[in-house]
């Protein structure tokens, strides 16, 4: 992320409204441009007109849960190479390492945890994404 005049682009996937704030603001202060989408549907719709650079998902969504995002991401549209982040608070009911290789999800975040540490997370995915080009 070298590039001054690049402004990463984070749609983040969030049911609850004042943790879809709080998220917001994090991913804002790391200089990202943010949409937020209160329900998977509408998140993978987004994500599939629109090129994003980080998609950060909550598990547990209205409509299509944060598994069924991600892997439709994955599958085709313009953010197909996304960086992905997960969020759950269900640590003993998902198979994380299973969706990680799946989904090459960047990362898996387990409620409740650090804004600073996603965003920050978000932000190293891409520089790390950056190198590998």
């Amino acid at each position: 992320m070298s590039n001054p005049t690049f402004t990463p682009r984070a749609l983040i996937a969030e049911d609850d409204p004042a943790l879809a704030d709080v998220l917001r603001m994090a991913f804002t202060r790391q200089g990202f441009e943010v949409r937020v989408c209160r329900n998977g549907r509408d998140a993978l719709e987004t994500a599939q007109r629109e090129h994003w650079d980080v998609v950060c998902s909550d598990y547990q969504m209205p409509h299509v849960n944060g598994e069924q995002l991600l892997s439709g991401i994955r599958t085709s549209g313009p953010s197909r190479d996304a960086v992905c982040i997960l969020c759950s608070a269900k640590s003993y009911e998902l198979d994380c390492n299973r969706m990680s290789d799946e989904l090459n999800l960047h990362a898996v975040f387990y409620k409740p945890f650090s804004l600073a540490e996603i965003s920050e997370s978000a932000r190293q995915g891409l520089e790390a994404r950056a190198a590998a080009v």
